[in-house]
């Protein structure tokens, strides 16, 4: 640790001490826990590995996740219906598409 020397109103020395009493600690503890506060400190590799592998904070993502199972149910499930146009009901099918392309081509 360093030594600081700081500076101070004679008013605000007097209440920087009235606090560390109050709490029962050094005004040097008291000070250097309140700069702490203010600049924050440094996280040691174990607390930022922790906070890396605790992952985003993405309210709202999680709650509605459905699970690995229950999206693909709905994907595979949506890829098997079938609605009214691929059903032909306009009247024509694809052999009749295809039978009309191939007497064009060959009357050309």
């Amino acid at each position: 640790m360093k030594h600081v020397t700081i500076t101070l109103p004679e008013a605000t020395l007097s209440r920087l001490r009235v606090e560390a009493a109050k709490e029962g600690k050094s005004m040097s503890k008291f000070t250097a826990e309140l700069i702490e506060q203010r600049v924050g400190r440094t996280m040691t590799q174990r607390e930022a590995l922790d906070v890396f592998l605790a992952g985003p904070d993405l309210p709202g993502l999680a709650a509605s996740w459905q699970g690995r199972g229950e999206l693909y149910d709905e994907r595979l499930f949506r890829r098997h219906e079938r609605d009214a146009v691929s059903e032909g009901s306009a009247g024509s099918s694809e052999a009749d598409d295809r039978a009309e392309l191939d007497r064009r081509t060959r009357g050309a």
